[in-house]
């Protein structure tokens, strides 16, 4: 994908006029802003805990947290505990997990996990915390065929062996009888997309971005790019390959490709790469 081709030009062009017409503004309009902001202090974090049939995991250099309700910990300590492999792809920012038939997929941000082919809805998205990837200790346990409850006297998450295979993608919240037991979404997955070869980017200038995806997929699939929940078809190429790129304002973080061929999906979460201009 080329984002310093006429996608580019077209952007400075629009962000010369904007700088204009800042420079006509009075400076007394820029007084107020550059008083100091005064930041609040963020509030202690509680301590939690884990354990691990009664036996408790140390994170030596992350302690676990808690965010929207929801248990992080880091992931290396709990796969070394409970004894499935852990990889991570800086390239794509996804966790994937494997222990036995199981395989789990997690993309950092992303608040969609990929379970032996299911998409399962999660509260909230794996992360990246101090340079070290968090993840819903209950998804992740309970996915993998563990129990897991929470004592919340002692802010303590117990994870125990032999749990109901069914119970995946349940978390730390009380469950409500009028709810289904998960948000689980069931669709037949297939290989459809090069997950390898698909790239973000982005380029911001000021309140401007233009976006770009790249890579290759099954040359009779049908592909869409979702953005801040707007979908966008994409031209794939009689070799599979593709080159998206749109034009809207900077701040998207992430996307998601759906590739569809004879009723059949396959999804790839991905996160765009800045390449800032420095205008």
């Amino acid at each position: 994908m080329n984002l310093f081709g006429n996608g580019v030009n077209v952007l400075l062009k629009k962000v010369t006029s904007l700088l204009l017409a800042i420079a006509l503004v009075p400076m007394a309009a820029f007084s107020a802003a550059a008083a100091p902001a005064t930041v609040a202090p963020k509030a202690a974090q509680t301590a939690v805990k884990v354990e691990y049939n009664k036996r408790q995991i140390a994170f030596p250099d992350q302690a676990p947290i808690i965010s929207q309700g929801r248990t992080l910990v880091p992931i290396r300590p709990i796969a070394e505990s409970l004894g499935f492999e852990v990889n991570w792809n800086e390239k794509t920012r996804t966790v994937t997990i494997n222990k036995g038939k199981d395989n789990i997929r997690l993309v950092v941000t992303q608040k969609i996990a990929n379970k032996n082919g299911q998409t399962i809805n999660l509260d909230v998205p794996a992360q990246i915390v101090n340079k070290r990837t968090v993840v819903p200790v209950r998804f992740i346990a309970e996915a993998l065929s563990y129990k897991v409850d929470w004592d919340p006297k002692t802010q303590t998450v117990l994870i125990a062996d032999n749990v109901n295979p069914n119970q995946v993608g349940q978390q730390e919240k009380p469950k409500d009888p009028a709810k289904p037991g998960t948000d689980e979404k069931k669709t037949e997955q297939v290989a459809l997309i090069d997950k390898e070869s698909i790239e973000g980017k982005t380029v911001n200038v000021l309140t401007i971005g233009l976006y770009g995806v790249t890579g290759k997929v099954d040359p009779q699939a049908s592909l869409v790019v979702v953005m801040e929940d707007q979908t966008y078809e994409v031209d794939v190429n009689s070799d599979g390959t593709f080159n998206f790129e749109m034009h809207t304002n900077d701040g998207i973080r992430t996307f998601t490709l759906k590739a569809e061929k004879a009723g059949k999906q396959d999804v790839f979460e991905g996160e765009f790469i800045s390449n800032d201009l420095g205008v």
